[in-house]
């Protein structure tokens, strides 16, 4: 019996059991190209697109003015309330950037007279929107009516920084580093900076200020500034 199950091969012994035997090919070899088959892309993330920064100071568009409100308010202002003129100005900047249906061109143009009253007038909101509003199409080409719109501006953010206008006095800050709107003064510049920082609870450093300027600042001079913008801000604090 030993002999009989010696001289079988593992075939021939698994076939005398009843089994079947199936063969099964070797594995293709790994090849370089194998490896370098392309995969399934990852699925990208949908992210929401990201929301548009608000401005520092204009307050998110306001929706197409009720008739009756907008009448109110131009009727107001035509027969001198500033305050009614420069919340007229805002309503009708909406219809300037997007047409308001019922509203004429012509009172979307009168509302810059609105705001310049108003600015005259010293409505500290519209003097700050009168100097980011620029000078107009004529203003801007005369010599005469641009210095005059320029010297209103600058008044206008003085009055505002005045009435406790951080954002009044961040912009003069600028303006008198730049020597935009009058000769450049690194003084003024240093106190309307000082100024700021105070009324935003972050006063500001020796070594901001400095670098924030121009051009270089002794330490008299910064010393002098800091107290000016110290005093400047005393009233709103």
């Amino acid at each position: 019996m030993k002999a009989w199950l010696g001289g079988l091969g593992a075939v021939g012994l698994l076939a005398a059991l009843g089994l079947v035997v199936v063969a099964v090919p070797p594995e293709p070899p790994v090849t370089e190209a194998a490896t370098m088959a392309p995969r399934p892309a990852a699925l990208a993330l949908r992210l929401p697109p990201a929301a548009p920064v608000p401005s520092r100071r204009r307050p998110d568009a306001v929706p197409a003015p009720p008739p009756s409100e907008l009448d109110r308010l131009v009727a107001a202002a035509r027969q001198g309330d500033r305050r009614a003129g420069y919340e007229a100005y805002r309503l009708l900047s909406t219809c300037a950037e997007e047409a308001c249906p019922g509203v004429p061109l012509s009172l979307v143009s009168e509302r810059l007279r609105f705001l310049a009253d108003a600015a005259r007038a010293g409505v500290a909101g519209a003097q700050i929107d009168f100097y980011l509003e620029g000078p107009d199409a004529q203003q801007a080409g005369e010599g005469d009516a641009l210095l005059a719109w320029r010297q209103q501006a600058l008044d206008g953010l003085k009055a505002a920084a005045a009435q406790c206008e951080p954002f009044a006095m961040g912009q003069l800050a600028t303006l008198f580093d730049a020597g935009e709107l009058t000769p450049r003064d690194a003084t003024s510049a240093v106190a309307y900076a000082v100024a700021e920082g105070q009324l935003r609870r972050r006063p500001a450093s020796d070594a901001s200020l400095r670098d924030r300027l121009g051009e270089p600042i002794s330490d008299a001079v910064l010393a002098a500034a800091r107290q000016q913008g110290l005093n400047l801000a005393a009233p709103c604090l």
